[in-house]
């Protein structure tokens, strides 16, 4: 029996004002690797500090795909190995970097900057220009890349750093790093140039995003979206849809059916499935599920799954799960719902806790 959690709908906004879910623009979001700023034991985090000062750091690296647009946020930072991921994961999704038509960066630290030049093609974005070859061309704020991408400066962190809002039929992407990671933290940026302008950077996006991409950690739905927007119509459709959807990929799991577990998912859908990795595009995610149940896992179920809603086409599934095997639990299924009524995985997050 599902457990129906209505926490409220996303309006989905435009800098020109409200938008209606019909004339939201097509655009895809994917979080190619989730950032981080880990500390090392016995040496001094924040940076300034000390001389010999040492931390790991790595920026949230994402691609945006719309009309006309293919565009990289943050081409950062990361671990060794992590980039020749990033660009297998962009040739799963049709991508290569010349095709990269934008980049835009947050603000102008190296942790966000570091591989500007993989993408020789690109436009690059900031909180005041768009610059290619010779070209330095001022822009306005809010200033509009494609439908549903804005670009808005958002001062705080640096005087110069600036947020990406992306519309999609989930609901809108805040790329920013006015929050480090996930829950708005940390509360107080201790290398905020200007506290002041921060908060008020801040009370700018809060209101207008759904889904918070934050600098260095994983998305996170905005806790501050909980006013309802959604009829009751919508949220029948939306939650009939999932669940008929959800049963009919743990009848297929059951049935050994591994291409037809893939059709429940987005073309574009993203799998992170822990300890095994992450899977990006209906072939890799077929191959994983083959895998899977080749190895004799089999028998899954759900148990008290929670559905919130998010808006009226977007709905988000947890719960605990266990097969004949293993036992574990998912900590997001990003439900969407299609033209045609079906809903579709586009996200899906889980984890192995244990085997038996």
């Amino acid at each position: 029996m599902y457990i129906i959690v209505l926490i409220g709908a996303a309006m989905l906004w435009a800098m020109s004002g409200a938008s209606t879910y019909a004339e939201t623009p097509e655009n895809r979001v994917t979080v190619l690797t989730p950032g981080y700023v880990q500390p090392i034991e016995g040496r001094e985090f924040l940076p300034g500090v000390h001389p010999d000062g040492v931390r790991k750091v790595a920026s949230t690296i994402s691609v945006v795909q719309g009309k006309d647009l293919v565009l990289i946020v943050d081409p950062g930072m990361a671990a060794p190995g992590v980039w020749d991921t990033n660009l297998a994961t962009l040739h799963t999704l049709g991508i290569t970097p010349e095709d990269v038509s934008h980049v835009f960066i947050s603000h102008h630290h190296p942790d966000h900057t570091a591989h500007l030049g993989l993408f020789p093609n690109a436009i690059i974005v900031d909180f005041w220009a768009t610059y290619k070859d010779d070209q330095w061309n001022d822009h306005p704020d809010p200033y509009e890349l494609a439908p549903g991408v804005s670009v808005v400066h958002t001062p705080g962190h640096t005087n110069e750093d600036a947020s990406l809002l992306v519309e999609t039929i989930e609901g809108t992407y805040a790329f920013t790093h006015l929050w480090w990671g996930p829950k708005l933290a940390p509360k107080k940026d201790p290398l905020a140039e200007n506290s002041d302008a921060l908060l008020e950077s801040r009370q700018l996006i809060l209101p207008r995003a759904d889904w918070i991409v934050p600098g260095h950690g994983k998305t996170f739905h905005n806790p501050h979206r909980k006013e309802a927007n959604v009829t009751k119509k919508q949220r029948k459709r939306l939650i009939a849809a999932v669940q008929k959807a959800s049963a009919a990929w743990v009848e297929a799991f059951n049935n050994g059916d591994a291409a037809a577990c893939a059709r429940a998912y987005d073309v574009n859908a993203r799998m992170s499935a822990k300890p095994f990795g992450t899977f990006t595009g209906r072939k890799s995610i077929q191959s994983f599920w083959e895998q899977l149940i080749g190895d004799g896992y089999a028998q899954v179920r759900y148990e008290e799954p929670t559905i919130e809603v998010i808006n009226a086409k977007t709905a988000v599934v947890s719960a605990n799960w266990e097969m004949n095997k293993a036992y574990g639990v998912i900590t997001k299924e990003l439900w969407v719902l299609q033209e045609d009524g079906q809903a579709k995985l586009k996200i899906d997050s889980f984890k192995i806790l244990g085997n038996k």
